[in-house]
């Protein structure tokens, strides 16, 4: 079988073109307030440049997944309050910066409530960071939530305050999130991570979980695929039930049914719903797995 392998706390403006930023590796933690996680920084470089951009012009942080939503930190430059009258000296600028969640989700039942502390981090020894915090139920139709008027450009980038580096025209935006379980979301598992699972028979959590971990083993996955089966029986060949739980794990967009491999152990219903010693389990398969893999690459 082959396989390839302002002050006021605001909404920020709809989506635009957006500037992912490569980030750091997030710090996830469920705690009794919450699942408590913080995003990836958002480095804004060439921000003198971006300071006198449009509203149009926006920098978005690479996702991390929180109760399964999508969290993203969100700056858009803005102007301060109302156009100035004609002749009058141009309109002060500032940021605006937001926590968005589940962008790309427009299906009105879901919400999800969330605090956040959002940061302007200080880039000199000595110096302390901006920070604000906020607090919204995000939906559909308020998917990003924070601070219209953050801070003005111009304080930003005072040499004083260490939160803008000179050398390298930049400013680092981070946030921590704590949220609350979401309401009425449909999730993809295949869509949000690439990955779907497997359908619990009764008692088969067990081997589930042995499943996905030799799956995941790539070599192994190979090896799989590579065990000749063309003369086997179907309904008794544990390495053709094992390929088809593999290559449905590969390319189903829904979970995975167990059931042909369980009857190929000589499983009945009953067997399935009684808890097997999952060591036994996993020697037993991988010995039945090395025999018909003998002969072959």
């Amino acid at each position: 079988m082959e396989v390839d392998i302002t002050d006021e706390v605001l909404p920020g403006s709809p989506k635009n073109d957006q500037h992912q930023v490569v980030p750091e590796p997030p710090y996830l933690m469920n705690g009794d307030e919450g699942f408590y996680a913080l995003l990836p920084s958002l480095k804004i470089e060439k921000f003198s440049e971006f300071a006198h951009e449009g509203p149009e012009s926006r920098r978005l942080s690479e996702p991390v997944y929180i109760r399964g939503l999508p969290w993203k930190i969100l700056a858009i430059p803005r102007e301060m309050g109302r156009r100035p009258p004609m002749g009058a000296a141009s309109m002060q600028k500032c940021l605006g910066y937001f926590l968005q969640c589940n962008a790309d989700n427009t299906d009105p039942s879901w919400n999800c409530s969330g605090n956040a502390t959002l940061k302007i981090l200080a880039q000199k020894p000595g110096k302390e960071d901006h920070v604000r915090k906020i607090s919204h139920v995000f939906h559909a139709k308020e998917n990003d939530w924070g601070f219209a008027q953050f801070m003005t450009f111009e304080n930003i980038m005072n040499p004083d305050d260490g939160w803008y580096d000179e050398e390298t025209d930049t400013i680092i935006l981070f946030v921590e999130v704590t949220a609350d379980a979401p309401h009425g979301v449909n999730w993809d598992s295949k869509k949000d991570t690439g990955c779907i699972g497997l359908k619990n028979q009764g008692a088969t959590c067990y081997m589930n979980s042995i499943l996905q971990t030799l799956f995941f083993t790539n070599k192994l996955r190979k090896a799989v695929y590579q065990m000749p089966t063309d003369e086997d029986n179907p309904d008794s060949s544990v390495a053709l039930a094992m390929q088809r739980v593999f290559f449905e794990l590969q390319f189903s967009d829904s979970p995975v049914g167990t059931k042909k491999l369980t009857k190929s152990f000589g499983w009945d219903s009953i067997d399935s719903f009684l808890q097997h010693d999952v060591q036994e389990f996993c020697r037993v398969l991988l010995d039945n797995l090395e025999n018909k893999m003998k002969n072959t690459k």
